[in-house]
């Protein structure tokens, strides 16, 4: 899965030790239990960014992540925790469902539950910085002239190669977020009473 492959490379290639003395789990377990949690909250970013009305917020989360987790943040810091908590209940609806979910997948892995609790906001967090860092990238590599708003929305992008559920996942963020700003530059008509 190249979520993880990207993560093994995080923090010098010290995250999971990391993220395995904060859960007080193995290493190992750390990225198992990591391998296990990123795609649902993946796929569920991935369904927030497809929905108009909830990709603002998406957006918005996206603009004040700065990637500094993946290269020297605290994995542990009050923070990281607070903002992972928060996503997670946006994502699931409330923090129940987050937990539930950490704790079914903690059963099935034959990990602590407490420990998956929490590793869980970290990796909220951590795939909202492996989309922002991506995000980034591909605004940095993308030189060609801006499209009229009708032009995107008749071709999708063709960002975040490959056909994995992190690629597709780009490809839909992608697009949905060139619509945002294209709607954003717009000029916005004014009714005069």
């Amino acid at each position: 899965m190249r979520v993880i492959e990207e993560l093994e490379k995080a923090q010098g290639g010290q995250l999971f030790r990391k993220l395995g003395e904060l859960a007080g789990i193995s290493p190992s377990d750390a990225k198992r239990a990591l391998e296990a949690m990123c795609p649902p909250i993946a796929a569920r970013l991935q369904a927030r960014a497809t929905q108009p009305a909830e990709f603002e917020q998406l957006l918005n989360l996206l603009e004040d992540n700065e990637s500094d987790l993946l290269k020297e943040g605290d994995p542990g810091s009050d923070e990281v925790k607070a903002d992972g908590l928060a996503v997670l209940d946006d994502l699931y609806g409330s923090g129940d469902a987050a937990r539930t979910e950490a704790e079914m997948a903690g059963r099935a892995l034959r990990i602590d539950g407490p420990a998956m609790q929490r590793l869980q906001p970290v990796a909220a967090q951590l795939v909202l910085s492996l989309l922002s860092e991506r995000v980034q990238k591909e605004n940095e590599t993308t030189e060609a002239p801006a499209e009229t708003a009708s032009e995107h929305s008749a071709e999708p992008a063709a960002t975040g190669g490959g056909k994995s559920i992190w690629g597709i996942f780009i490809a839909a963020a992608g697009a949905a977020i060139a619509r945002a700003v294209m709607n954003r530059l717009l000029p916005r008509r004014r009714r005069r009473t």
